[in-house]
């Protein structure tokens, strides 16, 4: 697995498109099939069996989808997946057959609960480690721009084409997707895998989040089944449309307004601020007449939907190892599908019983129960969960069991002349730059002085950096030394890393190993909240490997004495 200091590097743009475009091929779709299912005879509880076959198997499925993801190569999980998500759309007018399009939404909800997990996990994989929690929010943001776009799309192509034509433009939507995350090119080192348990499919500590957006996705379940036959009862055919555009427009505000409060950890207040917004809109809904009305609804379930749906799963892709990311996200993305459900079913019950107006009102009692969950438990469960590292109990094999705990550290305002002191003195060749309150904001290594200073004419001796720092020193060009003497009021970080790669204290002895094989470093800066607990090198892993060794031995030697001793002698 390759990681990289920048958020917006190669790798997460091709994800950032990819997911966009699989979910808006998704729900795109979602209108397009009823209307499908009627032109060739099928009709009330047919189209339903069709419309629900799917939320089924993608809920059966996500357990399965987990464990793929954490004991297979990921990005070739979802390559193959991600194909057969492509293959199932010219399917549907290939087999215009009632059993046939049951058995097509089965394979489709298999498929898609990879698919849906997969891309949420590569792209916590390929960002820094100290910057997960902040910026998967940013990715998620594809999750609800998705969710919206997607039906718009289905609607308009609906209008304008056939249904068999509406079918292959869905797909090529999926298979521009599919030649996205191929340019990714993502690698992984080889997996031990683990044999399927049903116990370990589920990851615990993402209940509580799963549960919690549970009932905050059932009025989304609702509006989104829903809006396109409340805008024909009041006559409003002609603004739906413009009802998802709202709604796109709402979640675009939300992420260009709210990307700040997120990452100076206001989850609280943000939770707080759109369950509010969207009980008001939901509850407004009892009092429907205008497509005015009706456009603002969109803007302001947009706005509601464009901060909660991020923020809760950077809940738990930050929370969580790099190693159960797959198993988390399969489970957190539950709440997706069984709350939209739950949202369809009942508004199909209340549309007959007391209207769609008053039904999507009724919906709003769904976010209060989402509410108190959040307060009563689900706030305080992800500051202990996040201020613990991820998960509640830390592997025996985790960093803070060996981090070298003695860390020594330059000032973000130390020169190049003060590094090379503090190096000298300390017989170090690096160390973290940090800000007062001990953030890590950057590295700086003989090796980065070493490369500032050489010069496209200058042949180094020794390849080795150690040999080639110090034959630096001993070259009496006087071109190099007028360029050394000029360097050495620089700042640091004009010369170090000014993002350097860290690792959270929980990080285990693998994760560790892989991190600083793939940057190529010796040393890595062991953080907690940003800020710097230890330093992980490569000698205290290898001491700490041999120590293990050593102690593993020695209690197997003890062991094999003991039941020599007593065993039984033959006379």
């Amino acid at each position: 697995m390759e990681k990289t200091n920048k958020i917006w590097n190669r790798r997460f743009v091709l994800l950032f498109i990819t997911n966009l475009l699989v979910l808006a091929a998704f729900y795109a779709s979602i209108p397009i099939i009823p209307v499908y299912c009627q032109q060739i005879g099928i009709t009330g509880s047919g189209v339903c069996i069709v419309l629900t076959a799917m939320s089924v198997a993608t809920v059966l499925f996500r357990p399965i989808a987990g464990y793929l993801l954490d004991n297979f190569n990921r990005y070739r999980v979802y390559l193959l997946f991600l194909a057969m998500f492509c293959i199932a759309f010219p399917l549907f007018p290939a087999f215009p057959f009632f059993g046939a399009l049951v058995a097509i939404r089965l394979f489709m909800g298999a498929v898609y609960s990879v698919c849906g997990s997969a891309t949420m996990t590569l792209a916590g994989d390929v960002l820094p480690m100290n910057k997960i929690t902040e910026d998967i929010s940013r990715f998620a943001f594809t999750i609800s721009i998705g969710m919206a776009v997607g039906p718009f799309v289905g609607i308009q192509v609906q209008n304008h084409l056939s249904s068999t034509a509406s079918f292959l433009t869905v797909f090529a939507i999926s298979v521009a997707a599919f030649i996205c995350v191929s340019c990714c090119r993502i690698s992984y080192p080889k997996i031990k895998r683990r044999k399927f348990s049903l116990k370990e499919s589920i990851y615990k500590p993402a209940l509580p989040f799963m549960g919690n957006m549970m009932f905050l996705m059932i009025p989304y379940g609702a509006v989104i089944a829903y809006s396109s036959i409340l805008a024909q009862e009041k006559g409003l055919n002609d603004v739906i449309p413009y009802f998802y555009i709202c709604l796109v427009a709402g979640m675009l505000l939300s992420k260009l307004s709210t990307q700040k409060m997120i990452d100076a950890g206001k989850h609280r207040i943000l939770v707080f601020i759109s369950i509010v917004i969207l009980i008001l809109t939901m509850a407004s809904y009892a009092f429907l007449q205008t497509g005015a009305h009706l456009l603002a609804a969109g803007f302001f379930f947009g706005l509601g939907y464009g901060i909660l749906q991020p923020l809760f799963q950077s809940f738990v892709t930050g929370t969580t190892p790099p190693a159960k990311r797959g198993v988390a996200n399969a489970t957190y993305l539950l709440s997706y599908d069984i709350g939209i459900g739950i949202g369809s079913l009942l508004m199909g019950f209340m549309q007959e019983s007391i209207g769609l107006t008053n039904g999507f009102a009724l919906t709003a009692i769904a976010y209060v129960v989402g509410f108190i969950i959040y307060l009563a438990f689900v706030d305080g469960y992800y500051n202990r969960l996040k201020n613990s590292g991820g998960e509640p109990k830390v592997s025996p094999d985790a960093l803070s069991t060996f981090m070298e705990r003695e860390v020594y550290t330059l000032p973000e305002t130390a020169t190049v002349r003060e590094a090379l002191s503090f190096f000298a003195a300390r017989k170090i060749s690096g160390a973290p730059i940090v800000k007062g309150d001990g953030a890590v904001v950057g590295f700086i290594s003989d090796g980065d002085i070493m490369r500032y200073l050489r010069t496209i004419d200058y042949t180094p001796v020794s390849m080795g950096e150690t040999v080639f720092f110090m034959d630096v020193f001993r070259d009496p060009d006087a071109e190099f030394e007028q360029k050394l003497s000029q360097i050495m009021d620089l700042n640091v970080l004009e010369i170090g890393v000014d993002e350097p790669l860290t690792i959270p204290a929980n990080a285990s002895l693998e994760e560790a190993c892989t991190a600083m094989s793939r940057a190529g470093v010796k040393k890595m800066p062991v953080v907690v909240d940003g800020k710097i607990v230890g330093i992980a090198s490569r000698s205290a892993i290898t001491r700490y490997l041999i120590s293990r060794y050593l102690e593993q031995t020695g209690q197997a030697a003890m062991r094999a004495g003991d039941l020599s001793a007593a065993a039984p002698r033959n006379a």
